[in-house]
């Protein structure tokens, strides 16, 4: 088994120093590793391991590393078939890595993913995930991801960012300080006066169907199935590829039904303003920022926002 390695040496856990692959020799596994300053170059690193054979894809970064790896590959066809992909938890609130990658360092995942390379069949480790396809441009190709914010989810990108991992806490306890101080500031500040849990005016529509007008405190789509601190904040019941959640504004209730709304049963009871569904396609006409696996994004004056399904990709979990 030959491996591809990609490190982002700017994502938040790998300015600590980078993993070393030289160990995987003792399992017959060779590591090419590529390490990028950021995204740039992605492109040039993925057609080496194209030309290569590589039969398994490590990104070691954050969740915008892994965005980026995923438009590389799902933009440009390089492989034959694609080879599965293993997401090391090597960036700042590592979401797409929880839920679909190898938890821990990325140093003893890396030793643990090429233990289990070095077995004859792959497959039994392999989950599978829809990749999303977003598109947001008239002159901009389209990107691709795992999970998209607006609204309150995207100031609370930004608020973590700028303030939270300041003081260098794990992603886990990052994400759940960003949540309580939001909270307190709703409960214990200017509530829904603060700019941070504002509304936004957006339409939203599913699969082509006519567009829902609302003002929104947050939506959001993805694919994966736990987001952080292992919630699942979607209960709908359609076919669809696509899972949404919105919460209209202003949230009522919101103290009594963030636990529903966060770890309740597939059946769950909640206000008619907080909604859940799954869709192939969801489309957004709005003016508010969005973030895709935490790149942050501004929409374009007459452009919708339009999400699609991309197709099913593998990926590796030991």
């Amino acid at each position: 088994m030959k491996i591809g390695l990609i490190s982002n040496t700017l994502s938040q856990r790998n300015k600590r120093g980078l993993p070393r692959p030289s160990g995987a020799s003792s399992y017959g596994v060779e590591v090419l590793h590529r390490p990028l300053d950021g995204i740039t170059g992605m492109a040039e690193v993925l057609d080496e391991f194209a030309a290569a054979e590589v039969g398994l894809i490590a990104v070691n970064g954050g969740d915008g590393t892994i965005s980026a790896a995923l438009t590389g590959l799902m933009e440009r066809p390089r492989f034959e078939e694609l080879p599965p992909l293993a997401l090391l938890s090597g960036g700042m609130l590592n979401m797409s890595a929880a839920d679909a990658g190898l938890r821990g360092p990325p140093e003893k995942a890396l030793a643990r993913l090429a233990a289990r390379a070095a077995e004859p069949d792959l497959a039994g480790a392999c989950i599978e995930r829809e990749v999303i396809r977003l598109s947001h441009s008239r002159n901009k190709p389209p990107v691709y991801g795992l999970f998209f914010g607006t609204a309150a989810i995207y100031r609370g990108i930004v608020l973590c960012s700028e303030r939270v991992h300041t003081v260098k806490l794990k992603s886990t306890t990052a994400a759940a300080a960003t949540f309580a101080y939001m909270l307190g500031r709703y409960f214990f500040g200017r509530g829904t006066a603060d700019p941070l849990l504002a509304g936004d005016d957006m339409t939203v529509r599913f699969d082509g169907a006519p567009g829902q007008e609302v003002t929104q405190f947050l939506a959001l789509v993805t694919t994966l199935d736990r987001l952080m601190l292992k919630s699942r904040p979607y209960w709908g019941r359609e076919a669809g590829r696509l899972r949404y959640m919105g919460i209209t504004y202003p949230p009522r209730r919101l103290g009594r039904s963030a636990y529903r709304v966060l770890y309740g049963p597939p059946d769950r009871r909640l206000p008619e303003n907080y909604v859940s569904h799954n869709a192939d396609k969801v489309a957004f006409e709005m003016t508010c920022p969005f973030t895709l696996d935490g790149e942050l994004f501004d929409p374009e004056p007459g452009t919708p926002v339009e999400l699609s399904g991309a197709g099913r990709l593998r990926f590796v979990q030991c």
